[in-house]
Order: C-alpha cells, then structure tokens, then sequence
C-alpha cells in the first residue's frame, strides 16, 4: 500500500517562507562585517584613503580536483564550505550536520543509530567508495566516519564531477581539508558534553620553529567517551593527527601528514526492511529499544600523505602529492525484517570483518598567460589510484546470526553464543583508475569567460572469489568532459551554465539481496546546470535549476539488485542570507527536486519516483547577536525534508518529518585568555522520524540531544 503524500504544515511553511531562516551559522568575522556602525560609535577616529566597495566577497576557496583552487563565486559549480569554527557552532560530529541546513543535503542514515552517517545531495547518495576525498585524494569512507578535528574545512561540490576527480556517483564530492601549519603559535583545548554521558576532550596545537620559522606544525588529539541516548547506546573514540611542513624554499615546501581514528560504537542497527504490502509505521509509536547489546560497530583508519608545493613563477605553480589510506571495518549489528502489520519482526545479525587499501598519486601544474587580449587560466595534470577491498568469507557475512524474533511496539531482548566476527577475509575487489586532465578558462572580456576540461580515465576493476580466483574483469577507457560558460555581472557575482558528464563504479548486489554478490559495471551520467551566485557584504545568493540523467540499479520486487535504464532527477537549489541589521541575519533555502524513473523494462518502475530523494526541502536559521551583548549569539533553525519513496516501485514510502534546533555561543576572556562557550539541543521537540536508503532499508531517528562544550585558546 502506497504510504500517504505528506505535505508541509502551514506552520512550517509559516515558519520557513516567512522568516526566510538558514543554511549555515554565522562566524564571529561574519557578524564583525554587520557590525561596523556599532563600532563607528566606540572607536576613535582614524582618517583611510581608500577607493570605496560596494561588496566584500568572502574568501572562500574551494579544491576543485582538476580545476584547482579557485573562489567559490568564481566557480560554474553549485558549491558550499563548512569551516571548522562554524562545524563547532553547530556542534557537528559528521558531514551530515556539517551540511544540515543546505537544501539540497538529505540524511539516509545516523551513527547515532545506524553504522555511519551518509547524506543524500539533490536526491543522489554520496559515493562513500570514490566520492570522499581528503585534500582532493580519494580517501575509503564505506560505512566510517571521517573525524572532525583534523580538517580546517569540508567543501561540497553538488552534481556530477567526472572532470575534477573522476569516477564517482553524481550526488557530489566531499572533501576533508587538513589543518595545516600555523604562522603564529596556536594552542586550544576542548571540553565536551552531550547526553546522555558522551564526555569529550580536544587538544589543536600549531605554530612554526627553527631558522626563518622554515618548519611548521599541527597536532590535533581528541577522546571522545560514554553513554549515547539510544538503547544499549556507547561510544568511544580516539583520534590523533599530525601535520607538518618545511619550507625549503621561498618557493618550495615540503608536507608530510598522519592521522588515525579509532571509533566504536554500541547500540547500532543495520538497517530495517518491511514486507511486500506493509506499510511504514509512524514512527513515534516505535519502541526506542530496537538494538540488542550484541550490536556493535567499530571501525579503524589511519592514513599517510606527502608532497610538494612549487610555485614555478609569478603565475605558475605545480604540486606533486601521494597519499596512503587504509580503513578496518568491524560490525556485528542487526538487520530486522518486519513481516506483518502487527510489527512481529526476525532479527538477523552480521558479523564480520572489512578492510579497505587506497593509494593515490597526483600530479599538477596551474598557469596562466595571455594571447593577444585573451587571458587563458589553465591546468594540466595526471593522476593513478589503486582500491582494494578485502571481504570476510564466513557465516557471520554471508548468512549472519539469527537472533530470534521481535517486536516493533515492545522491547526484547534477543542474543545468541554462536556469534563471532569472521576474519578470514580474501581480496574481493582491485580497482585501479589512471587519468590524464587538463582545462582552459579563457577569459573573453573581464565579464564573459568559457571552460574547457577534458579527462581521460583507464579504469580497470576485477573481482574474485574467496579461494582468489579472479570472477569477472571490466575496463573502461572514458573520456569524460566539462563545458561552462560564465558571466559576472559585478565583481562578486557570477552567472553560468554548465554540462559535465561522469562515470561511477558500478552497483553490487549486498548480502541480503538474492543475488549476492553479483556485481554491474559503471554507470553513465550527464548534468545540466544554470545557475547565479553571488556574495556581498549584507547578502548572497546561491541559485541553480539542474537536470542529471544516471544510470539506474536497485533491488526489484523479487529482491534482485538489477541495473537498469535511467534515473532524471530535475530541480532547483536556491539559498540566500541576509543581515537584516547589525544584530540579527536570517538565511534560507529550498529545493524542489523532480525524479522519475525512464526506459526501465520493469513496469512495475516505469516513470515511478527515484527511491529516497525528497520532492520538496527547506531549510532555515535565523541568529541574533544584540548590540548590547556582542559576546553572544543565539542561533535557531530548522529543516523540513518531504516524503520519500522506500523503494523502486515507490510501494512503500517514509513520511515528511520537520526538525529545529536551538543553540548559542558566548566568547568572554577568563584569566586573561580567549574562551568560548556553546550550548545546544539538537531535534529540540524530539521528533521521531524515518530515513531511507538503498531501495528497501529504513532506519529510525536519533533522539534530542543535548551537546555543549567549552573551548580556551591559550
């Protein structure tokens, strides 16, 4: 039975349209911009010759794989960048709080509840193989977390992005970028809190020595443990990172980084899954105690990079970077299959071991140089990756445990002796991808310039079998290009229209479909996009009307993953904030997304809706800093997330669900030392509600959480 359309209620819609509210918190530089009058008032004078501005851009920079590093508004891309500072003020543990106010940025699952927390970005997963970059390398993030603390910033690029970093699902990239090296010393320490007994301490230390300050560091040490808000909740987690660099010359550096993560968690579930004709139970209604105390999660990486940073000339620049990366994976949760309305559910456990190897290499050089009256801003480069996947060929990941059966309305307790994890893995996957890139942005006119990128990718995958024998091979040789043309109309605003295509590895059957582990080649994307960005002193906007056609696999009525056809998503992504005055910004955004399911030779799917994106999103934030108060903010948004198809035959469906939060920051000085203090409470009305994802699974909700924290700078 097809689940009820939801639709948003007035007083969400009140509440979002109305008041206009958020994507993002507001640094303490943002609010200095607003509050420039109130100093006026305080200050003395001082006499500045100077031409004036009408805008200030921010300046952010984005990694823009084989483009480079360019501003944002200088970008034909749909682009957003967390800060760290502001991931604090959100009290972000995960990219999925990171993006949270971002319209087009949905959640599919929760580490609170589930393994890992993964995002959805206009309706399309994010590849955790290929997609998670850490300082533009591909980095393994299948079913992890990437911590925090080490990185200055996290950028997400929306859509499709064959050209800048290769094969990858078109949801979007997220890339980790390290803190690095400070020129003045650097030291802060954190506490943390968060219910129901989660206690966290932080240590970011930075700064530079020997001769001519030639040598820099940053260290970054983090324990995190205690009792979470879910049933048989637990976490522990500890993290170290190290970055360093020395300056050879002027001109060249040397980097070489580290880091490590350790993190467990008890109280997780796999995912849920709900029979043929059943439909999704209001959520509220669900026992909190779905976990049994056998369900736990924990994974393990570490990773090395290097490189060197040259700049060649005035104009010219090249870098030369490796990096090293490698994850162990550990579950041992449950996967619950609801059989009949009353909710009566069997428990089937896995248990087993993972581990994934990357390596990558890159090589780049960035110039320009003018022909005639023509600027020319271009980008040459190549790049080699190998990924290995080890997998555990035991019963614990081919069949799992039964732990008996359950109840969704009442709590059991379900365990079973013959458990035990399976580490007798075998290579399972080798994927090995070289590239050759290179872009032109030509540059007409100071208004009007064009963008050329061109990749060529020698993709090769294999597969084998426990006993190594190598089961299938496929090689691709693409090449996959960009186009843009661009225009600004004032200095800090750009309109552009833009395609792109893209390859992304392909699907492959998990352990609970009935053709495991049959595996499908890439799938093929192409995205349009037009958008208008722009970034002012009091204002900006960020605007995009899009349409990409994807490849399709999911799992049929039969529980057999199959590709097949074509998946459209078509939409528009807007967001904009505004200082209304010095003492109060408001932000907001929406997005409209239209999916639709298109040559597909199952009529069951035909012209259904994609399964987990969302037809209608909005978001807001609205923050208040009182003149008579600068030290504080208060900060309080919301987010609304429509209905979701469960799965390809849109079935089944989760409903719409609306969460808010609220928040503050207070900076003060205590012994003569800067120190800041935040306090929040995340899904303040505690709502409960469903997340969807893979084409049949759903997973509840996290509680309300309260979170607070202290920071000293010293």
């Amino acid at each position: 039975m097809r689940a009820e359309r939801r639709t948003p209620s007035l007083l969400s819609v009140g509440l979002f349209v109305s008041v206009g509210i958020s994507l993002s918190t507001l640094s303490s530089s943002g609010w200095a911009q607003v509050a420039a009058s109130d100093a006026s008032a305080t200050l003395p004078a001082v006499s500045v010759t100077a031409a004036k501005d009408t805008a200030v851009a921010q300046a952010d920079t984005v990694n823009a794989g084989a483009l480079g590093s360019r501003k944002a508004v200088d970008t034909p891309f749909s682009t957003r960048t967390v800060t760290s500072d502001e991931g604090k003020d959100l009290f972000a543990a995960t990219a999925n709080d990171l993006f949270k106010y971002d319209p087009a940025v949905a959640s599919i699952s929760e580490n609170a509840v589930n393994e890992n927390s993964i995002l959805t970005v206009r309706g399309m997963p994010i590849d955790t193989l290929n997609s998670i970059k850490v300082d533009g390398q591909t980095f393994p993030s299948w079913d992890t977390d990437l911590p925090l603390e080490p990185f200055e910033q996290v950028e997400l690029l929306k859509g499709a992005s064959g050209f800048m970093y290769g094969f990858g699902a078109p949801g979007g990239i997220i890339n980790y970028v390290l803190k690095r090296p400070t020129d003045t010393p650097y030291r802060s320490l954190t506490i943390g809190y968060k219910s129901a007994g989660v206690f966290s301490e932080a240590v970011d230390l930075g700064g530079r020595f020997g001769k001519d300050d030639r040598f820099g560091f940053r260290l970054n040490l983090v324990n995190e443990d205690g009792n979470t808000a879910e049933q048989n909740g637990h976490i522990r987690r500890q993290v170290a990172s190290l970055a360093l660099d020395f300056r050879i010359t002027p001109d060249l550096t040397w980097t070489v980084d580290a880091f490590y993560q350790k993190r467990k968690t008890n109280g997780t579930l796999f995912g849920m899954g709900f029979g043929s004709g059943l439909g999704i139970p209001d959520a509220s209604t669900v026992t909190h105690a779905l976990t049994q105390p056998q369900n736990y999660y924990q994974t393990e990486m570490a990773s090395f990079g290097t490189g060197l940073d040259y700049r060649l000339s005035e104009n010219w620049h090249a870098s030369l970077k490796y990096r090293f990366a490698k994850e162990n994976r550990t579950n041992s949760d449950s996967f619950l299959f609801v059989e009949d309305a009353a909710g009566n559910y069997s428990n089937t456990l896995y248990a087993a071991m993972t581990r994934y190897f990357y390596q990558n290499v890159d090589a780049m050089v960035q110039g320009k140089f003018n022909t005639g009256s023509i600027q020319h801003d271009v980008v040459v480069g190549a790049s080699y990756q190998t990924q290995t996947t080890e997998l555990s060929n035991s019963t614990g990941w081919n069949d799992g445990y039964s732990l008996g059966t359950g109840n969704l309305y009442s709590s059991t307790l379900l365990t079973n002796d013959e458990v035990s994890i399976g580490a007798n893995l075998y290579r399972q996957q080798l994927i090995t991808q070289a590239a050759v890139y290179a872009s032109d942005t030509v540059q007409f006119t100071p208004r009007l310039s064009a963008l050329l990128g061109l990749r060529y990718t020698q993709f090769r995958q294999h597969q084998y079998d426990p006993t190594s024998i190598e089961t299938s091979q496929y090689s691709a040789n693409p090449i996959t290009p960009t186009l843009a043309l661009m225009f600004k109309t004032d200095p800090y605003s750009t309109a552009y229209a833009s395609y792109v295509e893209s390859l992304e590895q392909g699907g492959a059957a998990g352990n609970t479909n009935a053709n495991y582990p049959q595996t499908y080649g890439p799938l093929r994307s192409k995205q349009y996009e037009i958008g208008f960005k722009t970034d002012h002193a009091k204002w900006g906007a960020n605007l995009a009307l899009f349409r990409v056609d994807r490849g399709y696999d999911y799992t049929n009525t039969s529980n057999v993953y199959v590709q097949d056809g074509t998946q459209r998503f078509t939409g528009v992504d807007a967001s904009g904030w505004f200082a209304l005055t010095s003492e109060w910004r408001v932000m907001g955004g929406m997005m409209w997304l239209d999916t639709k399911a298109v040559d597909i030779d199952d009529p069951t799917v035909e012209g259904k809706r994609v399964f987990g994106a969302p037809r209608f999103t909005f978001t807001g934030r609205i923050e208040y800093n009182p003149s008579y108060l600068r030290p504080l903010t208060l900060a309080f948004g919301g987010k609304y997330v429509g209905n979701q198809a469960v799965n390809a035959d849109n079935s089944q469906f989760v409903p719409a669900y609306t969460t808010f939060d609220l928040s503050g920051r207070y900076e003060t000085k205590i012994a003569g030392q800067d120190v800041t203090f935040r306090a929040g409470i995340n899904n303040l009305f505690n709502r409960r509600y469903w997340t969807t994802a893979w084409g049949s699974f759903v997973s509840p909700s996290p509680t309300r959480t309260a979170v607070a924290s202290a920071t000293l700078q010293f």
